[in-house]
């Protein structure tokens, strides 16, 4: 189903019908928004306001809340064991000099995985997440289980897309890329991008 075919949201949708379609985070904005709920964060945040909301549940934002405390908390010592939220730790020079000292390196930069981990840990209330965790999750010992994955869906499709050296070729790739994506996004199943998707496409194409 595509969006123009979608039903309208309402208050009177209910979780399993919410969670039947795809929905761009410009969307979820416009509904948290029309709803009173928070409108900013990442797209997996915006929809589980809106889940709680038509669950009828009025609970204040967790992620808000533990953030809050992470930034207001003055950071004393940083160590392997420093804890994530109740000990202040942020993502700062102080931050980058000793992950660069841990691995001996001139420079450091931060993942995206590892804003990430920080940000479910916040969600999810995990007073438990240290600094050692953060190594685990920059190494890949420790795979990143998030809502947050979905957000990135559609810009990992277009990634591995134009990955495909057929669509080098394409004229308006991002309008073909947008069609494949419409026939993976609201069906059940993966939501990555196969080359089968291209094969299909250029098929229907050439007949």
């Amino acid at each position: 189903m595509s969006r123009t075919q979608r039903p309208l949201f309402s208050k009177n949708i209910t979780i399993q019908e919410f969670e039947m379609h795809y929905w761009y985070k410009e969307e979820l904005v416009g509904i948290c928004r029309e709803l009173g709920l928070p409108s900013f964060g990442t797209k997996a945040e915006l929809e589980i306001r809106i889940k709680n909301l038509l669950a009828g549940e009025a609970s204040p934002d967790r992620r808000l809340v533990n953030t809050g405390v992470r930034k207001k908390t003055e950071l004393r010592e940083l160590s392997l064991d420093t804890r994530l939220i109740p000990d202040g730790f942020k993502f700062n020079q102080t931050a980058r000099e000793f992950f660069a000292k841990y691995y001996n390196k001139k420079k450091f930069s931060f993942t995206k995985e590892m804003a990430a981990a920080l940000r479910e840990a916040e969600r999810l209330g995990d007073m438990e997440m240290t600094v050692a965790d953060l190594i685990k999750i920059y190494e890949g010992e420790k795979p990143l289980a998030s809502l947050e994955e979905r957000t990135y869906q559609w810009n990992n499709f277009v990634k591995d897309f134009n990955k495909d050296a057929r669509t080098k070729k394409i004229i308006d790739r991002m309008k073909v890329a947008a069609q494949l994506w419409g026939k993976v996004r609201d069906n059940p199943g993966h939501k990555r991008y196969s080359p089968d998707l291209l094969e299909e496409y250029l098929k229907d194409k050439r007949e």
